[in-house]
């Protein structure tokens, strides 16, 4: 315990010692230097005086700063002149100056000589005439007793700011001086003047404040300017020297967001211009520089500038070019190319192909790890700057979109709140789904043997934030905009999905198999994750009317969805009929004509083009019939759409394309044999002018004439036939159409005056139009003299007033629809068929490890039971071997599984496995129409609402195994001859069966199972019916093709007279095309010559 203070007399305490009081030394007064001799005196070193030394420093700052601020050209002169003066003496004063108090250790002098030395540097490097001195000075403090001291003030006490600064200013002085000649000599003393120790502490001494400026900056910015210095002005070997320093790069660029914006603008353009775009540096040195928190810390000044009014919005402007350049450009070292594929993709096995593109993607598997973790930082849903960057990184490496997705999963919510979150979120969303599918899905010259994994693709088209439940949820919501941003999200996805299909789909033409198992599986897969058809239509149900443009994004998500998943439209319990919309949209757009705003008449004729879409692929859509509460069927009222002038030149094709479509399936009612069809004649003659307009009455006439024109084309034909006798004629042009109006005109008679003029009018132009566009000229005569002659005279009417009405049409009668995705779009009045070659085996079978790996579900739903099923048509034994005893293996798994339908599939595989025994055992493969029907028939069990279940069970259940020459007659009798378990499921029975004989026909040995029981013959004569469907018919021609590819011809021209057959096709008008032509080529080309020859009672000339 201290001794208290003795009391003084009056007993207080003595008062306490004041502090030692530290003031500082008053700064001497500036001295004005008007001579060198003055200035070399004042600069004199002496050790007696240090006081006298600091004047002299500060006489000569002084002096320095009044060249640089000088006002008058005299002054200016006379000042340089001093300086020159006192150069050529080469001073050593400041040299001794700056040791001398180095080694007494005064820092207030070290710091005003080391000043002085930069700030003299500075002030002779812009001066021409002073070059060669500025370099001498340089040179003097590169002497090894200099480099000593430098290195000294270098690695100075972390707080001695005032120290390490000004060294660092003199040496980046140095360095440009003389165009950088000094460089090299500066980085030549590295151990003194650069090395990482000094350098990676000097980085990390920045102000906490923040607050600099350039004439006080902190240590960290001088030490910045000292290396850019550095990249600018030594040469490439040096500068790669340079930017292996990486931990001086990590503390430089990762802490760049605190420093000033003019020094990130320097650093980002400096580093990338002299090593990044430096195709001298190797690629490893830039990878080393950036790193995703270099980058994080970019992001992270740009959002300070955003937030900060006053900085410039040019230094953002620079910091997002250079963070769009890294992250885009290969040759900057960040990004490597790549695609879809993980890295390690390449000619593996057939394991390592099944693992890559079934099984869960391996995260380790992304080649550009450091834009992986960069992409995370970004706030895409909040800044708009930085979703376009995002986009531009996924444009740049489309493998980083599943990634980013599979990472984020948990952070990026879309529960269904309308929150500005939320709409940021939806709207990233909606931008990344509608990134483009990489060229050839990333593989550079043509496609790889195997798609790329379908975690991927399927993350690409819709991520793991969109699950069933929360779209489901969207599309439920009270909220119109959550709704529509469902909705467009769901239809740009679908969009993509389809266009991901087309190149699926031409990746198997080019005998890659396994693109088409991924396909379905890629389908499967996002069916699930979409909203049921039944949501997505109630949800198009509900929308009010007045909301277009929801109502738009809902049609096309349906006609989308249709279009897409096809055989579930069709097949699954809940089918969207759209004649009752389609109904609804029209009336819409008739009662309102000419009150709509232009935005809003737009979308409501883009919802009803969706619409005819889904009208088009819907089996159940009666084009004759009256859908709804419009006035006539949906035939005419597209009819009246497209006469309608009010109908936009967006709509009026859709619709042309439209009534072609219906026209093509009911070929008999409007010719098109001729340049112009009927179809075109119809329309120009339905168009008002001045003298004459359709009335209400003559719309219902021309729609009662259609409507009986459909329902019994037999009565007329035979009319027809009639005429046709009597004029002995054998094949005219002419529509049935005419024979029609022949028999309904006569009936006009009960009508006012009005009414029947007018329609006689419309049946004048109508005919006159037909005669334009040659028509049969006699059987036109005969129907108007027949018509006269009971009283009905037909009012003249002008060619010149019907043909550019015509002319106007020509072209656009040709069927553009989405019925079947596989053709190309027809031309004008031309039939055409695709003749695509038999697929090939693909000598990779990954479905013989796969199976193994699935449980029952996935070995049903995703391809590899309808792989499996196939194999034992192989025409490799070893395949048929593993394949049948793959099969075995899975019985006894779906006999215990708990999946629906079990019973069925069970016997479908020991039906398969009964049937291909015999062939297994006689080392023979099966033959492909067993195997074709086995797939399809796997197809149908899957959903017992098909129209085709009830006759696949009664075959099922008729034996134990397949009599495989009769299956062929069993599905042609029961198609042609029984009535169909479902109403209106006629053709699309046929369609089912002959898709099926379309997959099975491979091999020669294939065809013979067909030629059995005149099973051909039928087949042919499908063709002759007058109501056959374009599609059934397009079934069989391409069925046809598919025979003579596997050298079948000659049997069908010598058993079902398919030369004969093929002539008459030709000769009609409703089959003529080129497809036909090539077919027939085909036909006569790959026949045997030589045995038709013999056949037809030539061999005996052949002999001789």
């Amino acid at each position: 315990m201290g001794k208290r203070p003795r009391e003084n007399e009056t007993g207080d305490r003595g008062a306490r010692k004041a502090p030692k009081g530290f003031h500082a030394d008053a700064e001497p007064a500036a001295v004005h230097i008007g001579s060198a001799v003055q200035l070399r005196q004042l600069l004199r070193f002496t050790q007696d005086n240090p006081e006298q030394l600091r004047r002299g420093q500060l006489a000569f700052k002084t002096f320095l700063n009044d060249i640089a601020n000088v006002k008058s050209e005299s002054d200016d002169i006379r000042a340089k002149a001093i300086l020159r003066e006192y150069l050529d003496g080469e001073p050593t004063d400041m040299q001794q100056t700056w040791s001398f108090a180095s080694q007494t250790d005064n820092e207030r002098l070290v710091t005003a000589v080391t000043s002085n030395f930069a700030l003299l540097l500075k002030t002779l490097s812009p001066l021409l005439e002073f070059r060669e001195r500025a370099s001498a000075v340089a040179r003097s403090l590169l002497q090894p007793e200099q480099l000593k001291l430098f290195s000294r003030g270098l690695t100075a006490e972390s707080h001695k700011e005032a120290i390490i600064s000004p060294c660092l200013r003199i040496l980046t002085e140095i360095l440009p001086l003389d165009g950088g000649s000094c460089a090299a000599l500066v980085f030549k003393h590295q151990g003194y003047l650069f090395n990482t120790r000094f350098l990676d502490r000097n980085l990390r001494l920045s102000r906490a404040s923040g607050d600099e400026d350039r004439r006080n900056s902190s240590v960290r910015s001088n030490t910045i300017r000292y290396l850019l210095a550095h990249l600018r002005f030594q040469d490439v070997d040096t500068r790669i020297k340079i930017a292996d320093m990486r931990s001086t790069f990590r503390n430089w660029l990762e802490n760049l967001k605190n420093d000033p914006p003019e020094l990130i603008h320097s650093t980002l353009k400096i580093i990338e211009t002299n090593i990044l775009r430096e195709d001298a540096v190797p690629r490893k040195f830039k990878s080393a520089i950036i790193s995703d928190r270099v980058l994080a810390s970019i992001v992270d000044h740009i959002r300070s500038d955003l937030h900060d009014e006053a900085n410039n919005s040019s230094d953002t402007d620079v910091a997002l070019k250079f963070l769009r350049s890294v992250c885009t450009n290969p040759d900057l070292g960040v990004l490597l190319p790549c695609s879809w594929y993980p890295s390690a993709t390449g000619k593996r096995d057939d394991e390592l192909i099944e693992r890559s593109i079934f099984e869960a993607v391996d995260p380790t598997g992304i080649r550009n790890p450091i834009l992986s973790k960069f992409i995370q930082h970004l706030r895409p849903h909040v800044i708009l700057s930085e979703r376009e960057l995002l986009l531009a990184v996924f444009r740049a490496a489309p493998e980083l979109v599943a990634d980013f997705f599979r990472k984020s999963a948990e952070r990026l919510s879309l529960q269904q709140k309308l929150t500005n979150t939320w709409i940021g979120y939806s709207s990233m969303v909606y931008s990344i789904i509608d990134l483009p599918i990489p060229h050839l899905l990333g593989a550079t010259e043509e496609f790889r043997d195997e798609p790329p994994p379908n975690e991927n693709a399927i993350e690409n088209i819709l991520p793991t934030p969109l699950t069933r439940p929360i779209l489901t949820k969207c599309l439920n919501q009270n909220s119109d905009m959550i709704t529509f941003f469902a909705l467009r999200i769901m239809v740009v996805a679908l969009q993509k999905l389809n266009h991901l299909v087309e190149i699926y789909g031409i990746a198997t033409s080019k005998g890659h198999e396994t693109y088409e198992d991924c396909r379905l599986q890629i389908l499967a897969e996002i069916s699930q994750k979409l909203p049921t058809l039944k949501d997505i239509a109630l949800t198009f149900k509900n929308t009010h009317e007045s909301k277009h443009a929801t109502k738009e994004a809902a049609a096309h998500l349906l006609s989308l969805h249709q279009s897409l998943f096809r055989s579930s439209v069709v097949e699954e319990p809940y089918s969207f009929d759209a004649a009752a919309p389609l109904a609804s949209a029209i009336t819409l757009l008739q009662s309102k004509d000419g009150q709509l705003d232009p935005d809003d008449r737009e979308l409501l004729e883009l919802q009803l083009t969706h619409l005819l879409d889904i009208a088009e692929i819907s089996r159940r859509m009666e084009w004759w019939q009256r859908p709804g509460n419009l006035e006539h069927s949906a035939f005419m009222t597209i009819v009246q759409l497209c006469v309608n002038k009010q109908s936009s030149s967006m709509l009026l094709p859709k619709l042309r394309s439209t009534l072609a479509l219906a026209a093509f399936e009911h070929g008999e009612i409007f010719q098109q044999r001729t340049d112009l069809s009927t179809m075109d004649v119809l329309l120009a003659s339905l168009e008002g002018d001045d003298l004459w307009t359709p009335i209400p009455e003559t719309w219902r006439f021309i729609n009662d004439c259609v409507n009986r024109c459909i329902k019994r084309p037999i009565k007329y034909l035979d009319d027809l036939d009639e005429i046709k006798e009597s004029l002995s004629i054998t094949r005219p042009v002419l529509s049935l159409f005419v024979m029609v109006l022949l028999e309904q005109v006569p009936f006009t008679s009960r009508m006012d005056d009005a009414e029947r003029r007018n329609i006689l009018t419309w049946v004048s132009k109508f005919f006159t139009g037909l005669l334009a566009i040659k028509e049969d000229k006699k059987i036109l005569k005969r129907v108007k003299e027949t018509l006269e002659t009971e009283g009905f005279k037909l009012p003249k009417s002008k060619i010149r007033d019907i043909m550019p009405r015509i002319a106007q049409n020509n072209g656009k009668n040709h069927v553009d629809s989405s019925v079947d995705r596989q053709e190309t779009n027809k031309t004008k009045n031309a039939f055409e068929f695709a003749l695509d070659e038999a697929p090939q085996e693909s000598v990779k079978h990954p479905e013989l490890i796969r199976h193994s790996k699935q449980d029952v579900e996935d070995l049903i739903f995703a391809g590899t039971l309808q792989n499996l099923l196939l194999t034992p048509c192989s025409a490799y034994p070893e395949i048929r071997k593993q394949g049948f005893a793959a099969l075995e293996s899975i019985v006894p798994r779906i006999k215990e599984s708990n999946i629906d339908g079990k019973e069925q599939y069970w016997v479908l595989i020991i039906e398969v496995l009964e049937t291909a025994r015999s062939s297994v055992d006689k080392n023979i493969p099966m033959s492909f129409i067993a195997g074709s029907f086995a797939v399809s028939a796997l197809k149908v069990l899957s959903d017992p609402s098909h129209f085709m279940f009830p006759m696949i069970n009664r075959y099922l259940m008729k034996d134990p195994y397949w009599n495989v020459n009769k299956l062929p007659e069993f599905f042609l009798d029961k198609a042609l001859l029984d009535v169909p378990d479902e109403e209106d499921k006629y053709w699309p029975q046929l369609e089912w069966i002959l898709e099926m004989f379309l997959g099975g026909i491979r091999r020669a040995e294939d065809v013979h199972v067909l030629e059995s029981r005149s099973c051909f013959e039928r087949i042919l004569n499908i063709v002759n019916s007058p109501e056959v469907t374009s599609s059934v018919a397009r079934l069989v021609f391409q069925l046809i093709h598919r025979v003579v590819l596997v050298d079948g011809s000659t049997g069908l021209i010598m058993n079902a007279g398919l030369s004969e057959w093929l002539a008459i096709c030709g000769h009609g008008y409703r089959w003529r095309g080129e497809s036909l032509a090539e077919l027939s080529r085909l036909v006569e080309e790959r026949a045997d010559s030589a045995r038709l020859k013999e056949w037809n009672g030539f061999g005996e000339e052949l002999s001789e």
